[in-house]
């Protein structure tokens, strides 16, 4: 099986030698900041993340773009002002020409691009410019579209407003939405400077953004190594509660780790962080509105996992590694009851959309990941046991 074939390829030679070669998270103790470099396909991204670091970021853009020209700041209406009002003053003092735009961050589509290249255009945004995007995830991955095509290809840095969009836009940005249909047009990330201020990641977050968050943490270091999540599991009572250090230090791990999985040129990897999104899109769409986003993706890597023992290439002491870890960073499972065989549809609605073979990415130990072949009879057997599981008030 294809699938198969290249499993063994998934750690390629040179994105490995560029992992091994990052330099340890630096310091900076004025502004306590961690700098990592993040493994990108055909290049690398600059990431720092730190509290109160907003105001040394254009420092860094100065430095990317030597001699500075224009960089156009574009924002969503909703974003603190404080923060739009600091970056701007900033640029403007490392000697940027700073235009400013606010966009809508309410689609994710092709209509969302266009709207974001008329303000490039309205800007004169050349190859040689810097655009600086501040937002969450929509906006930020309608910029990355936007940016990689625009005059062959336009220097971006990100600001993301919200702790689940840290860990998504840098590195996987969402795919563009096509004529009513959701994340159609899939890209690669564009990204070069990322800065994750936990002072702004943390101002307004809800239990439900953290749950996302810690849920997207997990997902990814079951996909990158069994050594991405010992060191989740060894961080995961600091991050639960509350530790900015241990948060800091997590955050820059788990985008190198899901920039080393998103950038690889082995699509079996590629394809393993669908861990769990399959059933979370599907539960969603039986009962809108009625589940958290957090504990529906926990709840889809809990059941792969089920899936993964049953198939007998996952033990059950991992499947309760990964249960257990859930639990200590505070993901739960929905409550929400829904007919067994709607959702048994609306995952293979959710598969087939996509491809015409129907598999479900299932982890075969901590850190290996791999789309599965499934039947309808073991689909229906685990979709109608969990339906039955479900928790009442």
């Amino acid at each position: 099986m294809s699938d198969e074939t290249t499993a063994e390829k998934d750690r390629e030679p040179e994105a490995e030698e560029a992992a091994e070669k990052d330099p340890a998270p630096v310091a900076a103790s004025a502004q306590r900041t961690t700098r990592q470099w993040v493994v990108m396909r055909g290049a690398s991204m600059d990431l720092r993340v730190g509290e109160g670091i907003l105001a040394e970021f254009a420092r860094v853009l100065k430095s990317a773009a030597g001699r500075p020209h224009l960089c156009l700041l574009v924002h969503e209406p909703g974003a603190l002002e404080d923060v739009v009002r600091t970056l701007h003053d900033n640029l403007c003092a490392e000697g940027f020409e700073v235009a400013t735009a606010s966009l809508d961050a309410s689609a994710c589509d092709l209509d969302a691009v266009a709207a974001f290249v008329g303000r490039l255009d309205e800007a004169r945004v050349t190859r040689d410019d810097i655009v600086l995007a501040v937002g969450g995830y929509r906006t930020l991955s309608v910029a990355s579209f936007a940016c990689d095509a625009w005059c062959g290809g336009v220097q971006l840095a990100e600001v993301p407003l919200d702790l689940p969009s840290a860990v998504l836009a840098a590195t996987t940005p969402r795919a563009l939405d096509a004529d009513g249909r959701e994340r159609m047009l899939e890209q690669d990330s564009t990204a070069r400077y990322t800065a994750l201020d936990l002072d702004v990641l943390l101002a307004d977050a809800t239990d439900g953004e953290l749950r996302l968050a810690f849920a997207l943490m997990v997902q990814t270091a079951l996909c990158e190594s069994d050594r991405s999540f010992g060191r989740l599991w060894d961080n995961a009572d600091a991050v639960a509660a509350g530790d900015r250090k241990a948060l800091a230090s997590q955050l820059a791990d788990i985008l190198k780790s899901r920039g080393k999985v998103s950038s690889s040129n082995s699509a079996a990897l590629r394809q393993s962080l669908e861990l769990g999104t399959t059933f979370a899109t599907a539960l969603a769409s039986v009962a809108p509105g009625a589940v958290d986003a957090g504990e529906a993706l926990a709840d889809g890597m809990r059941f792969a996992a089920r899936l993964g023992v049953v198939q007998e290439s996952l033990s059950i002491d991992d499947m309760l590694a990964i249960d257990e870890v859930l639990e200590r960073l505070g993901v739960g499972t929905s409550r929400v009851a829904v007919d067994p065989a709607e959702l048994v549809g609306a995952i293979r609605a959710e598969r087939y959309a996509r491809t015409r073979r129907f598999m479900l990415a299932v982890p075969r130990s901590l850190g290996r990941v791999r789309l599965a072949v499934m039947t309808e009879e073991l689909l229906t057997e685990h979709v109608t046991a969990w339906c039955a599981s479900r928790p009442t008030d």
